[in-house]
């Protein structure tokens, strides 16, 4: 019985550690394998962000844009890392001003938020990152704005930026508010330093408001709950819709990522920039 015991948990802790490999799984394409391989394709797309643009822990929308019919001579790339805040974008800069990008989009502020949300939150991060100062609004804001300074500065890139998606999906909750000021700061910023904004938030709130949905679950802080929806991707025939629905979401999967039905309207959106008046 003890053996069949440890046997159980060596299989667990095995296959638990097949799923954290495949969640946290760097792209392929990513700005580092683009700069080494200098390709010749005819126009660079990049996408800066976090585990949302990385697409290992919910819907990879920049997948599905590589794979659009129009875009088979372009070099899509995936620069999204899972926990990212705006301070590991500006690490970026350098690899993204070398690279030479035709367009570039942003997609970043879900774990700066989150780290104004309470001190474990941000001690999490600061462990992550060896942060060493506080994450506030004004640090959001003047990181978010040196990005952005610096694309337009050092690159021709079409910038676009999209606000930080929906924490939660209850618009009366504190991270849901708190999500809902992001958003409000990004546009403020994006407007001022001239360069395309697209409004996420603000296009999933609404979409929450008129659909049917009678209960609308808060985030609340569960890393456990979050690894436990990786694992049933990863380990079952599950989708991100499937599990966001058994876990009682709409537009997401475990109150922080999207799914598909959330993933579609922010690949949309990025669409609209890349093949403008094509559907």
């Amino acid at each position: 019985m003890k053996l069949l015991s440890k046997l159980w948990i060596l299989c667990f802790f095995f296959f638990e550690s097949c799923v954290i490999f495949q969640a946290t799984k760097v792209p392929s394409n990513n700005l580092k394998s683009a700069l080494e391989t200098k390709s010749a394709q005819k126009s660079k797309i990049v996408f800066l962000g976090d585990s949302i643009t990385h697409g290992r822990v919910s819907y990879d929308y920049v997948a599905a844009i590589a794979k659009h019919p129009s875009l088979v001579n372009d070099l899509v790339i995936n620069e999204g890392i899972n926990s990212r805040l705006t301070v590991q974008i500006l690490e970026q800069m350098d690899n993204l001003k070398e690279l030479k990008p035709d367009i570039v989009f942003l997609l970043i502020g879900t774990n700066d938020l989150k780290a104004t949300l309470s001190t474990d939150e941000y001690n999490r991060y600061a462990n992550l990152w060896k942060l060493k100062e506080p994450v506030t609004e004004e640090s959001f804001v003047q990181n978010l704005t040196k990005i952005i300074q610096t694309i337009k500065k050092d690159t021709k890139a079409k910038l676009i930026v999209f606000s930080p998606p929906i924490l939660g999906e209850n618009s009366e909750s504190i991270p849901f508010q708190r999500s809902k000021r992001f958003a409000e700061l990004t546009k403020e910023v994006v407007t001022k330093e001239k360069a395309i904004y697209k409004p996420l938030h603000e296009t999933l709130s609404k979409g929450l408001d008129t659909s049917n949905i009678k209960i609308r679950k808060p985030y609340i802080q569960n890393t456990w709950g979050m690894y436990w929806t990786i694992l049933k991707y990863y380990s079952t025939t599950a989708t991100w819709n499937d599990l966001g629905e058994s876990n009682g979401y709409y537009y997401l999967t475990d109150a922080i990522h999207l799914n598909e039905r959330g993933g579609k309207i922010l690949e949309e959106m990025a669409l609209e920039e890349i093949l403008p008046g094509e559907k």
